[in-house]
């Protein structure tokens, strides 16, 4: 199985960008991630100016898959999350959606797979990956999510899961980082229990699945369509239509079919609210897909 080293990060998704190692479709592949802050919060309480935001959100890779093709689907599947010895976060006025005063960044330690925060209070961890992608056709930022996943910040997608992703150029250019201890849905305080560690994954090329709504997740006994936008609104109906078409295509609904299953199985919810772009997901049951004759 092949490693990604921990210093091979960048801060885009750009087709421009060389790979930095190729994989065939099938493989097995190691990515060591640095956390959001590219680990430049180095002890509890440092102040906010030491460190440079213009390396926030480092990514490793990217990994060109050779079989991939403008067209296709990059199945991944998260075999394994293991997180470093501790996590920080740093909140301040501003970010987030709550009134916070001045700037606070803090490190806690990781233990036995329970993070130990403040007044004696321990929090099982549930590691995931914030920031997932192939590379767009344009360059994108990644601060944000959009249709190439990006800054999804999606709490499920964790061990166990798969995440369906377009592909866009030739060998698709796979990059991940942004590693969470755990996070809350809405990721409301602008970051969950940032951490540096390594994601071992399993890449699949899929030929002709055109039917696929990407970013596509699969987790637990649901399966999720996610949209983004800067506007919730928009967000919403983008994620949940998603799904509705989904239903029609794979169960052979029609319309007014999959919109009445949709208001009585799915979960239309939040995946976070502070980045330029909002995320929200369409959530369904695999169960129901599945007595219904969908493919997956």
């Amino acid at each position: 199985m092949q490693t990604v080293p921990r210093d091979q990060i960048q801060f885009r998704f750009d087709p421009a960008l060389a790979p930095v190692m190729e994989i065939s479709s099938g493989d097995t592949v190691r990515f060591e991630c640095q956390d959001c802050y590219a680990e430049q919060l180095t002890e509890d309480g440092m102040e906010f100016g030491r460190m440079d935001m213009r390396r926030n959100n480092p990514i490793t890779g990217p990994v060109r898959v050779r079989e991939a093709a403008p067209g296709d689907i990059l199945k991944v599947e998260v075999l394994g999350i293991e997180l470093k010895d501790h996590g920080v976060m740093c909140v301040r006025t501003g970010k987030g959606i709550y009134e916070v005063e001045g700037c606070h960044c803090r490190k806690f330690q990781i233990r036995n797979d329970t993070i130990r925060f403040d007044n004696g209070l321990d929090i099982p961890t549930r590691p995931m990956i914030g920031v997932i992608g192939t590379c767009p056709a344009e360059p994108e930022t990644t601060q944000v999510p959009g249709e190439h996943g990006g800054n999804l910040d999606i709490r499920e997608l964790g061990i166990g899961s798969t995440v369906y992703l377009p592909v866009a150029v030739p060998g698709a250019n796979l990059s991940m980082g942004d590693i969470h201890a755990i996070q809350g849905g809405g990721e409301t305080a602008i970051c969950g229990m940032e951490c540096s560690g390594t994601v071992t994954v399993r890449v699949t090329v899929l030929k002709d699945r055109h039917d696929i709504p990407t970013p596509f997740v699969v987790s637990g006994k649901s399966c999720y369509t996610t949209a983004a936008h800067e506007s919730l609104d928009t967000c919403h109906v983008a994620a949940a239509r998603k799904m509705h078409r989904f239903l029609m295509d794979q169960a052979h609904l029609s319309d007014a079919q999959a919109a009445m299953l949709l208001s009585l199985c799915g979960n239309l919810r939040i995946t976070q609210v502070v980045n330029p772009k909002k995320g929200c997901m369409m959530e369904f049951p695999l169960e129901v897909l599945e007595r219904l004759g969908a493919e997956q």
